[in-house]
């Protein structure tokens, strides 16, 4: 399988200021990478738009190193690789991990793990329910939260990615009753009739966003699936039952602000109620490549029984990437945001 002569990149030619505006990427064409020894060469067909990725365009970004300006973006991808020389790795084979946003990527067996093509659905869907936002919602759920039957649980940007996703999954294994938070009343509606939330809190109509839930949840909260911090935080922390739990997944909130809003301040209310917060992350937990397939299969499952409603937003196009992922700030899209680059080659459903 032969590569083309060049390889283009979206970099970042400045660190943003508040939300990400589209010349803030550069367009960058370099030659196709070739392998080293250890590595296989990757032909991008997804890049995966996620709200963390703003995160990591500043100059102290967090928990991994951050992109500075003149450095290609990376984030979740999945692609076909084209050349190996891994021994773990063949020609044709699907895989899934971060690269930069680019049409070629080189990366180590442990960058890339294979996609379970077998179980069946489009390659989109492993961008989503079967990759890092299905698995997110089930650990962040199941690992984290320790969600029991009959729990009240509360997840907030109910229509997101993963929030669309966790939802219907705490329906699944048990809880009582499962009411979101999410920012206007379309996305509120697609929580109800499409996720399957029984209430869903729209935090942009204005209302004491703490009253609004308790009225929601009049008998508290067991499980907060925390996707926003702020005040989408603060508001579950006074609405905590004895023994909460709150699994702390992203900060939308906070990504692109230059003075982040403070708290919550009522942190007081976990030793009130023997409550715990733990902030959590998949990318560690995708070294155990035995239970992440396994779980991928249980959610295979519940696709198949007609449990689990999944929505990919496929935009087509690399000169997309930008204005895609501009878009991912407004709330201009439905379930996971994902840019198509090429279509597959070696096999596969795109």
């Amino acid at each position: 399988m032969s590569a083309p002569g060049a390889n283009r990149q979206w970099r970042l030619r400045r660190y943003p200021v508040g939300r990400l505006a589209e010349d803030d990427l550069a367009l960058h064409v370099e030659p196709v990478p070739a392998p080293a020894e250890g590595q296989m060469l990757v032909r991008v067909l997804f890049v995966a738009m996620d709200p963390a990725i703003r995160a990591f365009m500043r100059p102290q970004p967090g928990y991994r190193a951050g992109v500075a300006p003149g450095e290609p973006v990376t984030g979740m991808v999945l692609g076909e690789v084209v050349e190996s020389r891994c021994p773990g790795r063949e020609v044709g084979e699907v895989v899934s991990g971060f690269g930069a946003w680019s049409d070629y990527v080189v990366g180590s067996e442990a960058q890339f793990a294979p996609v379970p093509i077998e179980l069946g659905h489009e390659l989109s869907a492993y961008t989503h329910v079967l990759g890092t936002s299905g698995l997110t919602a089930h650990h962040g759920l199941t690992r984290v939260g320790a969600i029991a039957p009959g729990d009240q649980v509360l997840v907030s940007a109910a229509s997101g990615a993963v929030g669309s996703l966790a939802g219907q999954m705490a329906r699944i294994l048990g809880a009582g009753r499962v009411v979101g938070i999410a920012g206007g009343a379309e996305k509120c509606r697609l929580a109800v009739e499409r996720y399957g939330y029984d209430d869903c809190v729209d935090y942009k109509a204005g209302a004491d966003l703490v009253a609004a839930l308790r009225v929601a949840l009049p008998h508290g909260i067991d499980l907060c699936f925390e996707n926003v911090g702020g005040s989408a935080l603060q508001a579950a922390m006074a609405n905590l039952r004895p023994g909460a739990r709150v699994a702390l997944c992203g900060m939308i909130s906070q990504y692109d602000k230059s003075d982040p809003e403070p708290g919550p301040a009522n942190l007081w209310n976990l030793v009130v109620h023997g409550a715990r917060i733990e902030g959590f992350r998949i990318s560690t937990t995708l070294g155990d490549r035995a239970r992440t397939r396994a779980v991928l299969a249980c959610i295979a499952g519940w696709i198949r029984a007609g449990m689990l409603n999944h929505d990919v937003d496929l935009r087509d196009g690399f000169d997309q990437i930008p204005h895609a992922f501009a878009a991912l700030s407004t709330g201009r899209h439905r379930g996971r945001l994902v840019v198509r680059i090429h279509e597959p080659r070696c096999g596969g459903r795109g």
